[in-house]
C-alpha cells in the first residue's frame, strides 16, 4: 500500500508542504494551497452546472400597481341648531381597526376580483389550465402590500414580462369595479330607506301644516310671541337632532355590530337628547306635565297658546327632518348612479415587469460558496484522518474500524 503524503509540493508555485508547517491558521492555509485545484475546480464546475440547470426553467416577471385608497366617505348626519350637515349616502362604514387601505387590500385579493380577472383575460385558454389551476396560480403569483403612507401596492407575476403588466392592471380595474358595485349597492339601500322615511315625513309635514292652518282659522291666531317662538324652535331643533340620529343609527345597524363605536355614540347621543327634551317637560317652578306632550317649560300659559306651540313645534320638526331627508335622498341618488373610479391609481404597470426568478447570479454564487465550503471541509477532514496515523495511531485504528464497519458489501 502506498504511503499517503499529504498534499506534497514539488516544483515552483506548488506551495509549501503542510507537514512542515506547525498547527494553526498557517497550516490550514498551507493545506488549502496544496489542494487549490480541488478547491477551485469543483466549486466552479458545480456553480456552472447549477446555472446551466436554472436555464432550463422559465423566467418569471413581476409588475406592480400603486393605488391611493379612497378617503373615509361616511360622514355623520349631525343636525346643528337650525343647520343641517350633509350625509354621504352609500359610503362604506369601516370596522374599528380597519383603514381604507386594509379594505382595498382585501378587495384586491378577494376571490371575486381574481375570478373576474381570469374571465376578463380568458386565462383558462391562454394558459391552457383548468379554472381551479388558474385560481391556484393567481393565489400564489399575485399579492398586495399596504405601506405606512396608506398607499397599496398590488403585484402580479407571469412568464411574459408584458403580460404581467396586463394582469396586474386588470386586477386593479376589477377591484375598482367591485368596489363601485359595493358602494352603489349601499347607496341604493340607503336611498330606499330614506325614500320610505321621506314619504312618511312628507305626510307628517302636510298633516302638521293643515293642523296649524285649521287652528289659526278657528281661533284667529296668527303666530306665537317671540319668547315662546324661540322655545318652540329650541325644542324642534332637539327633536330633529334626535330624529336624524335615529335615521343614521338605523342605516348603520344594517352593516355594523352593536358594539361599534359609532353605533354606541349615536345611542348615547339619542339618550342625551331625549333627556334634554324631558327637561323641557318640567316647568321652572318644578311642576311636571302629566301627558307626553312638550310644554316647553312654561307655567301658566293659556291652553290655546300651549296648543298653538305644540302644533308649531310639530310643524318645525317635520320641516327640519324633511329638509334633511331630501338632502340625503339626493346624495343617495347621486351615489347610486355614480360611475367614476372609486380610488386613484398612482402608477400603472408599463414597460414590462421586473425579473424575479430564477435569480441565476444568486444561484451561481450560492452554489459556489456552499460547494467551496463542503470541499474545504472534505480536504481538512482527509488531512486530519491521515495525520492520525502519526499523531494518534490508536484513534486512527478505531476510526478505520468504524469506516470498515459501514463500508458497503461488508459481511456480518
Amino acid at each position: 500500500m502506498t504511503e499517503y503524503v499529504p498534499f506534497a509540493s514539488s516544483g515552483p508555485g506548488r506551495g509549501a508542504d503542510p507537514g512542515s508547517v506547525p498547527d494553526g491558521a498557517l497550516r490550514v492555509l498551507a493545506i488549502m494551497l496544496g489542494a487549490r485545484k480541488l478547491l477551485i475546480l469543483y466549486p466552479v464546475a458545480l456553480a456552472i452546472l447549477a446555472v446551466g440547470i436554472s436555464l432550463l426553467f422559465p423566467s418569471y416577471y413581476r409588475s406592480t400597481v400603486l393605488i391611493l385608497p379612497p378617503e373615509r366617505s361616511f360622514q355623520s348626519m349631525d343636525l346643528g341648531l337650525g343647520e343641517l350637515a350633509s350625509f354621504a349616502a352609500g359610503g362604506m362604514a369601516l370596522p374599528l381597526m380597519a383603514t381604507p387601505s386594509d379594505i382595498l387590500e382585501a378587495i384586491v385579493l378577494s376571490r371575486t376580483v381574481k375570478d373576474s380577472t381570469a374571465y376578463r383575460l380568458n386565462l383558462t385558454e391562454r394558459w391552457e389550465m383548468s379554472r381551479g389551476d388558474v385560481e391556484s396560480y393567481l393565489n400564489e403569483e399575485t399579492g398586495a402590500k399596504v405601506y405606512n403612507s396608506g398607499v397599496v401596492e398590488v403585484w402580479a407575476t407571469a412568464k411574459d414580462k408584458f403580460f404581467a403588466d396586463t394582469l396586474v392592471n386588470a386586477m386593479a380595474d376589477e377591484a375598482d369595479n367591485l368596489n363601485r358595485r359595493i358602494v352603489n349597492t349601499k347607496a341604493r339601500r340607503t336611498r330606499e330607506f330614506v325614500e320610505q322615511r321621506l314619504a312618511e315625513t312628507k305626510a307628517e309635514l302636510d298633516s302638521a301644516a293643515r293642523a296649524l292652518e285649521q287652528f289659526q282659522n278657528e281661533h284667529r291666531t296668527v303666530a306665537l310671541e317671540t319668547q315662546i317662538s324661540a322655545l318652540v324652535k329650541n325644542a324642534a331643533d332637539l327633536k330633529a337632532q334626535m330624529t336624524a340620529d335615529e335615521i343614521e343609527l338605523s342605516v348603520l345597524e344594517t352593516s355594523l355590530s352593536t358594539e361599534h363605536p359609532r353605533v354606541r355614540l349615536l345611542r348615547s347621543r339619542i339618550t342625551e337628547t331625549q333627556n334634554r327634551l324631558n327637561e323641557l317637560m318640567t316647568s321652572p317652578a318644578g311642576g311636571g306635565i302629566r301627558n307626553d306632550r312638550l310644554a316647553f317649560g312654561l307655567e301658566g300659559l293659556p291652553k290655546l297658546v300651549q296648543q298653538l306651540a305644540e302644533i308649531t313645534r310639530d310643524l318645525k320638526v317635520a320641516e327640519g327632518v324633511y329638509a334633511l331627508l331630501m338632502q340625503q335622498y339626493e346624495n343617495a341618488r347621486i351615489q347610486e348612479r355614480r360611475d367614476t373610479p372609486s380610488f386613484s391609481i398612482l402608477d400603472r404597470a408599463s414597460n414590462g415587469g421586473e425579473k424575479v426568478r430564477p435569480k441565476r447570479a444568486l444561484i451561481g454564487l450560492s452554489t459556489l460558496l456552499v460547494s467551496f465550503t463542503l470541499v474545504l471541509a472534505f480536504v481538512l477532514s482527509r488531512e486530519y484522518y491521515h495525520r492520525l496515523a502519526e499523531t494518534d495511531p490508536a484513534r486512527r485504528q478505531a476510526l478505520d474500524s468504524i469506516l470498515r464497519s459501514v463500508k458497503p458489501g461488508r459481511r456480518h
